[in-house]
């Protein structure tokens, strides 16, 4: 679904878990968060994205770039399959190297084949992301690093946009698991309370659920997170 000229939005509606992927169409073609291959009810997930896709005339072998808000597998696992597809880049943070490691032996303990490689290209870091020349197209990304739900959490904020993706640090009224490996909800609360400072984000698209429109919307669903969780 295409949300602005260069901004689309693909939230998972099957019944079993998947994440939401966003896309930015600008000089480069930039997918987060690709998802799942098949998830546990053996729904295609990569497949609908693809259908997903194409409806907005959009190929996967357009894809340029893969950026993950962290590691888990209904964020990543697709990725290596897209790769080999299409040659696309791929980039995460380096805390959650160990989840990816993780993922592979497990898939091929489950399996019996190996998924393709998921080693990152590049490895995100708190800053702006260096996309080369500045250009009018939609770019501009800086990553934030949120730890809580996992230790290499971040989340993107498109300026040009004035989007946030925030993987599974919030959602719209709620907040991501801090139980699993590596997760700590003191961190995430600091994480949380690191992007209710931001300014001037219009459009808040998490990693599931619904995304949230609208400046007052965004705030008011930091305050209420902030004060039913933290």
């Amino acid at each position: 679904m295409q949300l602005t000229e260069h901004l689309y939005w693909y939230p998972w509606q099957g019944r079993a878990n998947n994440c939401n992927s966003i896309l930015l169409k600008g000089k480069q073609t930039i997918l987060f968060d690709p998802g799942h291959i098949y998830n546990e009810l053996n729904e295609n997930c990569l497949d609908q994205l693809i259908r997903d896709m194409s409806a907005d005339g959009i190929k996967i072998d357009d894809v340029d770039l893969i950026l993950c808000t962290h590691g888990h597998p209904d964020h990543v696992e697709a990725v290596g399959t897209i790769r080999e597809q299409n040659g696309a880049r791929f980039a995460v943070h380096s805390n959650d190297e160990f989840i990816l490691d993780a993922i592979l032996k497990h898939y091929a303990a489950q399996k019996g084949r190996e998924l393709p490689s998921l080693k990152p290209d590049y490895y995100l870091e708190e800053g702006k992301l260096d996309l080369g020349p500045v250009n009018s197209q939609g770019d501009q990304i800086e990553v934030l690093h949120t730890p809580g739900h996992s230790p290499g959490c971040v989340c993107f904020f498109l300026p040009e946009h004035k989007t946030l993706v925030s993987g599974d640090t919030i959602f719209e009224g709620s907040i991501g698991r801090a139980d699993l490996p590596g997760g700590d909800m003191h961190t995430l609360g600091q994480s949380v309370e690191k992007l209710s400072r931001l300014e001037g984000v219009e459009l808040l698209l998490p990693g599931h659920m619904g995304h949230v429109t609208g400046e007052t919307a965004v705030k008011q669903n930091f305050d209420q997170i902030k004060r039913f969780f933290f």
